[in-house]
C-alpha cells in the first residue's frame, strides 16, 4: 500500500447567493432574482442594493462605513468593464481592520465569488454593472 486514501467528490450545496448569470444589462442570481442596470452587494443569504454608488470612481468613506457593519472577512469589487484599484489608504484602511479588499472587473468577480459562496466564505461581493457607461 502507498498509503493513498481514495475520496468521493460531492457537489457543494450552500444556501449561499451568487451570480448565476451575467450580462452587460443585468445579473441573475441563484435564487431566481434578477437586477437590471444596478450595482448590488452579496453577502452570504443577503442582497443589498444600497452599498454602492452608479460608479467605481464616486465611492467615498461612507460607503465604506456601511460595508464594515456587514461585518465580512473579506471584500471583493466588481468594478465594471474595466480594472480599477482603489487608493492605497482605503485598502490600508481595511487591512488595519483585519478584512482583506481586492478589486478586479466585474465579469471575473462573478466567476470568483461563486467559488467563494459554495466554500461558505464571509465575503462581501460587490458588483458593478458591465455597461458601456462603466466608469473606472
Amino acid at each position: 500500500m502507498d498509503g493513498f486514501t481514495p475520496s468521493n467528490l460531492q457537489r457543494e450545496v450552500t444556501d449561499n447567493l451568487h451570480i448565476r448569470r451575467y450580462d452587460r444589462q443585468y445579473f441573475y442570481l441563484t435564487d431566481g432574482r434578477e437586477f437590471h442596470n444596478s450595482a448590488i452587494g452579496i453577502l452570504n443569504e443577503s442582497v443589498y442594493t444600497d452599498l454602492l454608488p452608479e460608479s467605481f470612481d464616486e465611492l467615498t468613506e461612507a460607503h465604506f462605513e456601511k460595508w464594515l457593519a456587514l461585518k465580512p472577512t473579506l471584500i471583493l469589487i466588481g468594478t465594471g468593464n474595466k480594472m480599477a484599484f482603489l487608493d492605497p489608504k482605503w485598502q490600508t484602511f481595511f487591512y488595519q481592520k483585519g478584512i482583506g479588499i481586492e478589486t478586479m472587473p466585474t465579469d471575473s468577480l462573478c466567476r470568483t465569488f461563486a467559488i467563494l459562496a459554495v466554500e461558505d466564505r464571509n465575503a462581501l461581493g460587490l458588483f458593478f454593472p458591465l455597461t458601456e457607461e462603466t466608469k473606472a
